[in-house]
């Protein structure tokens, strides 16, 4: 069951920049996928159309059974729920203790004056502490984010999508600012409990050994194209060095 499908999907930023084009691209329920590329290739915008923050500017983008581009932005919203964003720099709120960072996750359920005051429900505090636990932070709901590692860090990011309870999770170069051992940790701790949720990851990953040990497929971008598109164990140095160099 294809729970992403990408029909000649192009997107240009103003006034002429092209950072997709033409792609086509299927993924399946339960699959693992990185997304490899140099800086610039397109990965980002990518993901971003995926879960419907960038809106294609031509052809056609089909996540779990929903063309994006017949969708309103309530509608974009809710399907946002469903796909859930792990960013590279955290987007965390560092003021924020790691409890009510996670809780971020569930306002996509809640009504608009409850998430002015950031009044939870019970139950999404349960599962908020729940996945904390989950990514090896029991202890540290009350502590604010800025006094956190990289690495604790991260795993917040984790537990804030994982907390959506989302059939998809779109991570954008999850690992860049960490270490290799601790990049590894926090792949390895995503993909155990994206599989035990049953979840579909797209992962956009810079470095190729992980996408090779992680990975199921790799895809590929150059220059807003797609270069690349098999298994990880077919992604060969000579492939590599002719998307990277």
């Amino acid at each position: 069951m294809s729970v992403i499908v990408l029909r000649n999907l192009s997107h240009c930023y103003p006034p002429n920049r092209v950072a997709l084009s033409n792609i086509n691209l299927q993924v399946e329920k339960g699959e693992r996928v990185a997304l490899l590329g140099r800086s610039g290739s397109g990965k980002s915008t990518l993901l971003r159309c995926i879960n419907g923050l960038v809106t294609p500017t031509g052809g056609s983008a089909i996540v779990l059974d929903r063309e994006l581009r017949d969708l309103s932005e309530r509608e974009k919203r809710d399907l946002r729920r469903r796909a859930g964003m792990i960013f590279q720099d955290y987007a965390l709120i560092d003021r924020l203790d790691v409890l009510t960072n996670v809780l971020v996750g569930r306002l996509g359920y809640l009504s608009t004056l409850p998430t002015l005051f950031r009044l939870f429900p019970k139950d999404d505090i349960e599962k908020a502490k729940g996945v904390i636990n989950d990514v090896g932070l029991a202890g540290y709901e009350r502590t604010q984010v800025r006094r956190l590692s990289g690495g604790q860090r991260q795993r917040v990011g984790i537990a804030r999508a994982l907390v959506q309870e989302p059939e998809i999770i779109l991570a954008d170069e999850p690992t860049a600012n960490l270490d290799i051992r601790t990049a590894d940790e926090a792949l390895q701790l995503l993909i155990q409990l994206s599989e035990q949720r049953h979840a579909t990851l797209v992962l956009s990953l810079m470095d190729v050994r992980a996408a090779r040990q992680f990975c199921h497929r790799i895809v590929a971008l150059r220059e807003a194209h797609l270069v690349f598109n098999g298994p990880a164990e077919t992604f060969s140095d000579e492939v590599m060095e002719k998307i990277y160099y």
